[in-house]
């Protein structure tokens, strides 16, 4: 019978999660406080420990830094009532098999510690502290969310940031891809070194190559200007929409990976202008790119050794409210406002709409809302989603409108936010006064 170590402070909570392990035929032993828990474990030598992470005492990461520095491999899973993306990452990097949020569903906790207690494989525990700076970097490139999906890209962020292993993300645009790039460099070992992100797509194949590879300038001493990869070191180099390469400078890619792998293992020397960590995003199927022919399948493998997939914003509506308010704070700081309140018919006004643009299309919206908000409150009529009422909603998928009747009825919204102040609303469009009047005259808006 295997042996489950249970450190809470909620009796109420123990009670319940020992009747349920007990019934599915573990031996549980109890612990109220992690000094106690530790104990515990010293004399008791349990199978699998489930600690929370909020205690009067110890922490529950601190339980675990404890138990993986005596060298222990007994799988711990961490619970907390306080979902965090930092604080999941940091629990799977010291070593956390599993960390789940309350309110407990038996039938995650009893697979957890099923596939706990059955995984040989432990991840390598982090026990350094991050440094200030390394902290603030890492809440400016965070990710937010409670969807279970979402919970596993955050716990596949932890385990990939500590390997330096090359990484696919896939996803639609604007779902956050850049974000998760950025999450597994700063939060691993590659967070001291150069994070250097090159889009594959807004620039020419000329340009990409010397921006990948360098090129001659004869303005520095070697008359050599190093290209980014180089430039990366054994940081991160991000190459966004990596299917947008041409095969040219994909062989030419494959070839500089292959350089590195050769060196690593010992052979030969060769000169090495890479020898960091690609982490590579595509909002398009490279396989079927692959099958096409516009994409070499050794690359392809190359720099797949971990994929992570984003999911579309669509798929995870539930999200939406906590975005909502870590976007909000988030885009007033920048503006120095302040917004106290969020009318309670924003969030399912927000979440009728399906959204196309993801992520990057909600904080540009919340952007524009702030903007023309007053008083430090966020109203319904500042929040202007650019689609008819009927193509909002997305069980109706046969309510086709044309490009003109979006844009009528969008100029319309932005011109009813500012009280039909033209500047301000041609501000707001992006587009001059001009064109505004054409527009108002060419759609018959009127006040």
């Amino acid at each position: 019978m295997k042996r489950i170590l249970l450190i809470d402070d909620d009796p109420i909570l123990t009670m319940l999660l020992s009747g349920i392990l007990k019934k599915s035929g573990y031996d549980v032993i109890t612990a109220h406080d992690g000094t106690t828990g530790l104990k515990m474990a010293a004399i008791k030598k349990p199978d699998l420990i489930i600690t929370d992470y909020k205690m009067p005492d110890l922490s529950g990461l601190e339980v675990l830094i404890e138990i993986k520095k005596e060298g222990s491999g007994t799988p711990v899973i961490l619970l907390t009532a306080h979902g965090d993306v930092s604080l999941t990452i940091k629990a799977i990097q010291h070593g956390a098999f599993d960390f789940i949020e309350k309110p407990i569903n038996p039938k995650e906790i009893l697979e957890a510690i099923a596939n706990g207690l059955q995984s040989a494989a432990r991840t390598h525990s982090r026990n350094e502290a991050l440094k200030p700076s390394e902290r603030k970097t890492l809440e400016e490139n965070i990710l937010v969310g409670k969807h279970p999906v979402m919970r596993e890209i955050f716990k596949n962020i932890g385990r990939v940031s500590l390997n330096k292993v090359h990484v696919m993300i896939t996803g639609e645009t604007g779902t956050g891809k850049e974000r998760v790039a950025r999450l597994i460099h700063y939060s691993g070992i590659s967070r001291e070194h150069p994070l250097i992100s090159v889009n594959c797509s807004s620039i020419s194949q000329e340009e990409l190559t010397n921006e990948l590879f360098g090129t001659q300038d004869a303005r520095t001493k070697s008359g050599v200007r190093s290209g980014k990869l180089e430039q990366a070191g054994l940081g991160t180099i991000f190459l966004s929409e990596v299917s947008r390469l041409s095969l040219a400078l994909q062989a030419r890619l494959l070839e500089i990976i292959k350089k590195h792998q050769e060196d690593e293992m010992g052979r030969p020397a060769l000169r090495r202008t890479f020898t960091g960590r690609i982490v590579a995003s595509t909002s398009v199927d490279i396989e079927e790119m692959i099958q096409e022919g516009t994409f070499l399948k050794d690359l392809y493998y190359q720099i797949n050794e971990f994929s992570i997939h984003v999911p579309p914003l669509r798929e995870r509506k539930s999200d939406i409210p906590e975005m909502v308010q870590h976007l909000v704070q988030q885009i007033s700081r920048s503006f120095d406002k302040k917004i106290d309140v969020i009318n309670d018919d924003v969030i399912p006004y927000l979440k009728g709409y399906d959204w196309p643009g993801n992520v990057r299309e909600l904080k540009n919206i919340l952007t524009q809302a702030i903007i023309l908000s007053h008083g430090g409150v966020l109203q319904k009529k500042h929040v202007i989603i650019p689609t008819t009422e009927a193509s909002r909603q997305s069980v109706d998928k046969g309510a086709i409108v044309t490009l003109a009747e979006i844009e009528k009825e969008h100029i319309g919204k932005v011109l009813a936010a500012t009280n039909w102040s033209k500047q301000e609303a041609a501000a707001l469009l992006g587009i001059t006064r001009p064109t505004l009047n054409a527009k108002i005259e060419k759609y018959g808006l009127v006040p």
